[in-house]
């Protein structure tokens, strides 16, 4: 993970996360394994990082898909129970219990949870 310069210009890098500043260093540190630099920033409206403020993860714009690639495959590391969800979403199951819900669904009839509709 790289310090920010205030010097450089701030066109190359781009916020891509918006966490505690625990978590976006730990994807950082993750992001750094993988050759991908990044950048941690103080979220504007906190100055001194220490009232629970969040803090953004940067990266250069030619790494955005990676870097996304890579903290989604991070996450289903951590979470295996949502790469089983997103299965289960892309063959229009409830992602929560597995239910047959349809395309068209908005909750599952089965659980009651209520679904995102892309582009809704």
């Amino acid at each position: 993970m790289e310090t920010p310069n205030r010097e450089e210009a701030h066109d190359e890098w781009v916020a891509i996360k918006e966490e505690t500043q625990e978590w976006v260093k730990e994807l950082a540190d993750m992001l750094s394994e993988n050759g991908i630099p990044s950048r941690l920033t103080l979220a504007p409206g906190c100055s001194a990082g220490t009232c629970g403020c969040k803090f953004h993860l940067l990266v250069t714009k030619e790494n955005i898909q990676a870097a996304l690639e890579s903290i989604d495959e991070f996450y289903m590391t951590a979470h295996p129970e949502l790469r089983e969800s997103q299965e289960w979403a892309d063959q229009d199951r409830c992602p929560a219990c597995g239910h047959h819900v349809g395309k068209d669904a908005k909750e599952c009839s089965d659980c009651g949870l209520l679904l995102i509709i892309d582009g809704a």
